[in-house]
């Protein structure tokens, strides 16, 4: 049988969470005025969101891994008799991650299968697939197999958050400028959701973080109903959190969730007070 390895981008936050599967994960960095950092290693969510929060006018910029770099550990893993790669990215509306991970595929094809894997979503759902692959190839799964469970996965995950502000995610391309006019000005706490494309977009414009956190679960009530499920809560900074795990308990009498800090490469983007939740179906 094949070798094979999971690779993930630093975005699935794995970093920050205690598993046992042999994975790999290849680092976006942050540039902080100029010094380029890896994601998860050179800095780390608590340093980078305190950061973010005592400079309000700081906002940094992502490096995707260069072609070169990620050619380099491809023929490392080809070089110690891997002969297939299983790559699950962040989506590749938000990172040209993915589209570099398929170059390298089709430049090294004689010498090791590399499947790039689009998950199409960011943050700890990303993270899920890399596990999920990580743990079917324990198992001596065929890829073919894991690779159609994580196409599966893809049609029954659900990612939504608040964010204070919409100026990282403008000024970092991820939505239009009309978009960040609106929340500028008239002082809107958007609600933002993972788009079936991959896509971040606005769903609803509300007036108080208070409102926006209860859409949040009132979205995912709807999208959970009749179904079993599995949530998490993500997050940048901490100063919304105890307030958001008790609206939780309240609207949707959920309690324990595991609590993900959101990877410094997407605190870049959502800025440093946004929060969420995420789930997969699991029937």
């Amino acid at each position: 049988m094949s070798k094979r390895l999971v690779c993930t981008t630093s975005t699935g936050c794995l970093d920050y969470y205690k598993h046992s599967e042999h994975i790999e994960t290849i680092r976006i960095k942050i540039d902080m005025d100029g010094e380029l950092l890896a994601d998860g290693t050179e800095i780390k969510a608590e340093d980078f969101y305190a950061k973010m929060t005592a400079d309000k006018h700081l906002v940094p910029k992502t490096s995707q891994p260069s072609i070169g770099e990620l050619m380099e550990l491809f023929e490392g893993y080809a070089e110690e008799g891997y002969e297939e790669v299983i790559v699950t990215t962040i989506s590749s509306k938000l990172s040209g991650t993915y589209n570099g991970i398929c170059q390298c595929a089709k430049m090294l094809e004689d010498k090791i299968k590399i499947y790039p894997f689009d998950t199409k979503t960011v943050c700890f759902i990303e993270g899920n697939f890399a596990l999920t692959a990580a743990r079917m190839i324990e198992e001596g799964v065929e890829t073919k197999d894991i690779l159609k469970r994580l196409e599966e996965m893809r049609n029954e995950n659900f990612l939504m958050f608040a964010v204070d502000s919409l100026e990282c995610l403008v000024k970092n391309g991820r939505l239009s400028g009309a978009a960040g006019f609106l929340g500028k000005y008239l002082k809107i706490k958007p609600l933002l959701g993972l788009c079936e494309d991959g896509s971040i977009q606005a769903i609803e414009k509300i007036r108080t973080t208070k409102k926006a956190l209860e859409a949040v679960c009132d979205h995912f009530k709807e999208y959970t109903k009749g179904h079993k499920f599995e949530a998490y809560i993500i997050y940048t900074g901490d100063e919304l959190k105890d307030f958001f795990v008790e609206t939780i308990k309240e609207k949707l009498g959920l309690e324990n969730l595991v609590e993900s800090p959101c990877s410094p490469v997407v605190g870049c983007h959502v800025g440093a007070n946004a929060i969420g939740l995420g789930c997969f179906l699991k029937d």
